[in-house]
């Protein structure tokens, strides 16, 4: 027997994590999305596509299946990066949320480094490695969601914290989404960081 959960609760949690961000400017328009395990369940909530972060509200969080069936009585539909989201929580057991934004540094900083240079000291003790993957032209479709897996599975990857899509944005994977979304904001700040010393001639 499933255990009852609070699914208005982790909506809630979602909603002040996606407000944070959209406030934080590490995403703007209607980009980016997160989601979370449902604790106990077969099963994910999932920003819906097309909603801003700065306004989504619980009818635009979708609960689907870990075979990407929508479960929830919603007129909203998954975000399109759904496939990208169950690859990493079938591949990482331990991760219990997942938030990814269009974030502009490191966007910018995934075209210029394989990874992020030592610059921040807070980003090294809090996070860790921030590796680059490259999936071409790829937005979320098999090829990208490819790359992801292979990186994953990668030795001495088991714990990795976060990770950036070349030409695409930031995605951080945590066991609450309120910490996933504040290590996107520490590594989004460690891009400027990055290339603000670039600029400078040092790295």
């Amino acid at each position: 027997m499933e255990k009852e959960i609070d699914v208005p609760l982790l909506k809630n949690l979602m909603i002040r994590a996606s407000r944070r961000a959209y406030a934080a400017k590490i995403q703007s328009g209607d980009g980016g999305n997160l989601s979370l395990r449902i604790p106990g369940h077969d099963g994910i909530l999932i920003k819906a596509s097309g909603c801003s972060f700065g306004d989504m509200g619980h009818e635009q969080i979708v609960e689907v299946d870990f075979d990407g069936r929508v479960q929830s009585d919603s007129s909203s539909k998954p975000s399109r990066e759904l496939g990208t989201h169950l690859a990493i929580y079938k591949a990482r057991p331990d991760v219990d949320a997942i938030f990814h934004s269009h974030s502009p540094w490191a966007t910018a900083a995934s075209q210029v480094f394989e990874a992020w240079p030592a610059v921040s000291l807070p980003l090294d003790l809090k996070i860790g490695e921030v590796p680059v993957v490259d999936a071409g032209d790829g937005h979320a479709d098999s090829d990208a969601i490819a790359a992801i897996q292979s990186l994953l599975a990668e030795p001495g990857k088991k714990n990795l914290r976060a990770f950036v899509q070349r030409r695409h944005g930031i995605f951080c994977m945590a066991n609450t989404i309120i910490k996933a979304e504040h290590d996107a904001e520490l590594v989004e700040e460690a891009a400027q960081i990055a290339m603000l010393v670039r600029l400078g001639g040092r790295i």
